[in-house]
């Protein structure tokens, strides 16, 4: 009976370990399993559902999630303004927090964006229906309802959220395919640069990034930074790189498919289009956050996405701006802050084998 235990027992915890990271962190890819754990997994979309939350967890000495948060005493330091004063910040408050007060503050600038987002949907213009929180990924839809009871689409006559949504279908969503930007599609890119560089959240996030040295004190080139950033197609496969098959905006805002998973999909305005018709199915929460962060489980083209993180509500410029400031001042690790007065982290992710920072990925740790 011990020996038959024990083989149950060894079972089911295989089984377990599969699908989750727990134990697995940064382990090297091992393609007899149906997910990954380690950063490179963000890339091409395989990571664990529980990645985030087990590999990317938070800790008491990290300010990790915790910029700007209020003096907490059960902790060994602290992550406010005020730690510099008493002596007591994080070791890395200063990498994620961008050291206090003054230009470098992040978190003085993410509060700024949030403020200017003029562009922004109020609670009122939309109705979320959240239904059922889910906590494993067995795959079984939970939520017989969509997740966007309804959304006042006039905002989307707004030039940004009109040349943003000529953007959705320009592209082949299947990883390993071919893909191409005709000169039309280029032309609703550029409209789409016009129209957001006009906003005041884009031109408070290039102030920021030049005053701070990230890129240059020159227009056309914090275009060619954007353009290379999120539209200049790349090889999401390091194993395929004669494949231009990728892009930062097509895998965060439009989303992609692989044969057994979603990757990417990181936008609100992309989920309500693509359910509103059925072509997405959403299956259930995972999480909350504020200010208007949700994670969620879904189908998609019936692919399944164990968890899809974004911002509820905000412009599309406003998505931009956050994560493009994230990718180049934290490249490739996660970027805390404070936003609406709540702790927030963003993970973004550059593309790795190609020169320059094209975003392989960035969504917000919900």
């Amino acid at each position: 009976m011990l020996a038959r235990c024990v083989t149950i027992f060894a079972v089911v915890g295989f089984a377990f370990g599969s699908t989750s990271c727990v134990g697995r962190c940064n382990d090297p890819v091992d393609q007899s399993l149906p997910c990954q754990c380690n950063s490179a997994c963000t890339n091409f979309g395989d990571c664990c559902s529980d990645y985030d939350a087990v590999c990317l967890g938070q800790s008491d000495s990290s300010c990790a999630g915790r910029c700007g948060s209020n003096l907490d005493s059960s902790k060994p330091c602290q992550c406010n303004s005020q730690c510099k004063q008493f002596n007591d910040c994080c070791n890395d408050y200063d990498s994620l927090c961008g050291g206090g007060t003054g230009s470098g503050d992040l978190t003085t600038l993410m509060e700024d964006l949030w403020a200017s987002d003029v562009n922004r949907y109020p609670e009122s213009e939309y109705t979320l229906n959240i239904q059922t929180k889910v906590t494993d990924s067995n795959r079984v839809d939970q939520a017989s309802q969509r997740l966007f009871q309804s959304v006042n689409e006039a905002m989307f006559a707004l030039p940004t959220y009109a040349t943003f949504i000529t953007l959705l279908d320009n592209y082949n969503i299947n990883v390993g395919q071919q893909d191409s930007i005709l000169q039309t599609e280029w032309q609703e890119i550029n409209a789409f640069l016009d129209a957001i560089l006009e906003t005041s959240v884009m031109q408070k996030a290039y102030n920021f990034l030049h005053t701070n040295g990230y890129v240059p004190h020159n227009d056309a080139q914090w275009r060619e930074t954007l353009t290379e950033m999120w539209f200049n197609l790349y090889p999401r496969s390091s194993k395929n790189q004669h494949i231009l098959d990728s892009s930062g905006f097509e895998h965060i805002l439009v989303g992609e498919l692989k044969s057994s998973s979603v990757g990417g999909f990181h936008n609100w305005i992309q989920f309500y289009l693509e359910e509103k018709p059925g072509r997405l199915d959403y299956t259930g929460w995972v999480s909350q956050g504020e200010p208007r962060t949700f994670g969620s489980q879904f189908r998609w083209n019936a692919i399944w996405k164990g968890l899809g993180s974004f911002f509820v509500g905000v412009s599309p410029e406003f998505d931009i701006a956050v994560y493009s400031v994230c990718a180049l001042v934290h490249t490739g690790k996660r970027c805390s802050f404070t936003l609406n007065g709540s702790a927030v982290s963003i993970q973004t992710y550059d593309i790795g084998h190609k020169a320059g920072l094209q975003l392989a990925t960035a969504y917000p740790i919900a």
